[in-house]
């Protein structure tokens, strides 16, 4: 008979936490260097101190980067904390300051986005709540009251499921012209066999890599493959810490016997009796099978714009669409003060650096925040009537140029409107 309290009790059933430990300390390493290399590669400098403004998330614009070079020390306070999370000191403070600074960065600035530092915010937030300071961390030596060798089964269910999402997503999102084609490679690699090598390969791996690291027989294989998927991505492409984050999470595929046999550590304590499934367990279950359910279906949110994301971007973001389309072009502004019907030319290269002028011309909504920072710029000066038109010429993997926003549409007054596809922007003229 089917028992409806199985799958919670499950979930919280105690088990060995040496994966989850490991992980902890791989993750502090790799958020450590994260913010390191921001600062030595430029990424803080192009992205937070230079730019006069920057373009954040639609209705957080009252976020900014800190003034002057503040934003160093942000960054640097960032890996300090990465330091105490590696050490398991102060856990969930660190963690949890770790995350909101980090979630600062990623919605203060949409220039150089990338799906993975979104992944970094979903990962480091569930690393807050969970018992990964209870073993092999500076709070063991401090409160050793607290020491465990256990931790509920949903920790490591939690990575599973969160990376068969991004997996199975970003090889969907592969099943498109441009990569089938390997027009998308072409920017990148010039030898043809190897292009279309790698662009198969590629979905091949993420559509089977989670059955093959969940099946005892397949498990060799698949750790092979995502070693050497994830050591080419990370040599052949800038995505930062994402290949080694994904290996690291491969941990929670095995069984903890074999992770703490590979390290010739001693067996835990007699496994804990199982605790009463409460009501606070049972909420917090439904409200993970909420959490994921909002996973599945946030990268489907496209096709409620009824475009190309490609192209337009509505529904781009956060839907795991990894190293699918290169955008170049360029775009001016037309302004015009309605009260003198006088109009002037503003070229964005004269306010932006390159990392965010780089950005500015493929981005409908970094075009449309543009438009209205130059509306609020000519308030500032007294003209309130103003009009401002976008020219642009975009090209995508390669395309020939073409409009990428309507010339004739008044965005200065056009309002923001996430839930519907902008009219505004021109639709991908086909080849």
């Amino acid at each position: 008979m089917f028992n409806a309290d199985s799958l919670p009790s499950r979930i919280w059933k105690p088990v060995d936490n040496t994966p989850l430990v490991l992980f902890r300390i791989l993750l502090g390493f790799l958020l450590l260097f994260q913010s390191v290399n921001d600062i030595l590669s430029g990424r803080v400098r192009t992205l937070f101190v230079e730019p006069s403004f920057t373009f954040p998330f639609i209705g957080f614009e009252w976020l900014r980067p800190l003034p002057g070079n503040g934003m160093y020390g942000y960054f640097l306070v960032m890996g300090f904390l990465a330091i105490l999370v590696m050490l398991g000191a102060f856990y969930r403070l660190a963690m949890t300051g770790y995350t909101l600074l980090w979630t600062g960065t990623y919605l203060m600035q949409k220039c150089g986005y990338n799906n993975h530092y979104y992944l970094i915010i979903i990962i480091c937030a569930f690393m807050c709540i969970m018992p990964a300071h209870r073993r092999l961390s500076v709070d063991v030596w401090r409160k050793p009251g607290i020491r465990s060798d256990f931790c509920p089964q949903w920790c490591s269910w939690f990575f599973i499921a969160q990376f068969g999402i991004v997996y199975t997503y970003a090889a969907i999102a592969k099943l498109y012209p441009d990569w089938l084609s390997g027009r998308y490679l072409a920017s990148t690699l010039t030898s043809n066999p190897i292009r279309y090598l790698l662009c198969y390969l590629g979905i091949v791996y993420d559509f089977v890599i989670t059955p093959c690291m969940l099946f005892r027989r397949t498990r060799a294989i698949g750790m092979i493959a995502a070693l050497i998927f994830h050591i080419t991505n990370a040599i052949v492409f800038t995505i930062g810490i994402f290949p080694f984050l994904a290996l690291s999470a491969m941990l929670f595929f095995y069984p903890p016997n074999l992770v703490r046999q590979l390290f010739h550590w001693p067996e835990p304590a007699p496994l804990p009796t199982i605790p009463p499934l409460t009501g606070r367990k049972k909420l917090a279950v439904y409200a993970m099978g909420i959490y994921l359910l909002i996973q599945v279906l946030l990268p489907l949110r496209y096709l409620l714009f009824g475009t190309q994301p490609y192209w337009s971007e509505e529904g781009f973001r956060m839907s795991w669409r990894m190293m699918s389309r290169n955008k170049s072009g360029w775009v001016y502004f037309r302004v015009v003060n309605n009260d003198t019907h006088q109009s002037w030319i503003d070229e964005p290269e004269q306010r932006l650096n390159y990392a965010t002028l780089n950005s500015l011309a493929g981005f409908p909504d970094l075009i449309w925040q543009y438009a209205r920072h130059l509306k609020q710029g000519c308030a500032e000066k007294g003209m309130h009537h103003i009009s401002i038109y976008a020219v642009s010429a975009v090209s995508l993997n390669g395309r020939h140029p073409q409009p990428l926003v309507d010339p004739k549409k008044d965005l200065a007054n056009t309002p923001w409107e996430p839930y519907r596809h902008a009219d505004w922007i021109v639709p991908l003229e086909p080849e």
